[in-house]
């Protein structure tokens, strides 16, 4: 007797499961960032401060924020963030020019993004059996800049639902941003599946709203926390042999 579900959707991650953001480490990217923004407000006679100070102030600032979003899973919004920041120093920054701010911090991350084999043939077959495809990620940044990212490699036509945590308001593993998920697609859990790369966020946070988490395992990632994926792994092109294991599709 066979006693799988019909798969209904799959919802994905985003970064290093679709699209690798990586390809650099974050220590470094984020100080990239910092010079590439502290630049652009040099270049336009809006900061006097040295730049190893704009660090350690940026530093500092991500470093307490981070710290409260971890604990009560509240996304922070980089813009708003920023915005608070400038108020803070009394800086003064028109609406456009605050625009192209954000878009330089961004640039240094963005340039370095590629797309992670596999992604687009796994989004093409599973879209070719009608079943419905979302998106769930974890960023601080504006979802202009992802969807963007989306177009560029080809993904975007593929989902039916995208949530960015940022402007959600809650990042995984918050319940929340799950249930939106199920909802704006219109399927249960359990003819559901997810498709991530970390083991607290993406495989705890969809397991504990009754969806089916398969990992993807990452060479080098730390995976010893204890929980326990329902399928896991190494590249998109098994993705659809996991998925047989609990679905019909």
């Amino acid at each position: 007797m066979n006693n799988k579900q019909k798969l209904d959707a799959i919802i994905f991650d985003m970064g290093s499961t679709l699209i690798e953001f990586e390809n650099s480490s974050w220590e470094v990217l984020n100080k990239l960032c910092a010079k590439n923004s502290y630049e652009f407000l040099k270049k336009k006679n809006l900061i006097e401060i040295d730049y190893k100070i704009w660090l350690f102030l940026l530093e500092s600032g991500f470093e307490k924020v981070f710290k409260d979003s971890d604990k009560n899973l509240k996304e922070i919004k980089f813009e708003d963030m920023m915005a608070s920041f400038f108020k803070r120093l009394k800086f003064e920054i028109s609406d456009g020019l605050y625009s192209n701010f954000l878009e330089a911090y961004y640039k240094p991350v963005t340039e370095q993004i590629t797309l992670v084999d596999g992604a687009v043939d796994v989004l093409r077959f599973f879209k070719g059996k009608k079943i419905k495809i979302g998106l769930i990620s974890n960023t601080i940044f504006s979802e202009r800049f992802h969807l963007d990212e989306l177009k560029r490699f080809g993904i975007f036509p593929f989902l039916d639902v995208f949530l960015f945590s940022s402007e959600v308001g809650y990042k995984k593993p918050h319940p929340e941003i799950f249930k939106l998920c199920l909802k704006k697609l219109n399927v249960k859990p359990k003819n559901s599946a997810f498709l991530g790369d970390r083991l607290v966020e993406d495989i705890g946070g969809a397991q504990n709203m009754g969806i089916k988490a398969i990992l993807l395992a990452k060479k080098g990632r730390d995976y010893s926390k204890p929980i326990v994926p329902d399928g896991k792994i190494e590249d998109l092109y098994q993705l659809e042999n996991e998925v047989l294991k609990f679905f019909e599709i």
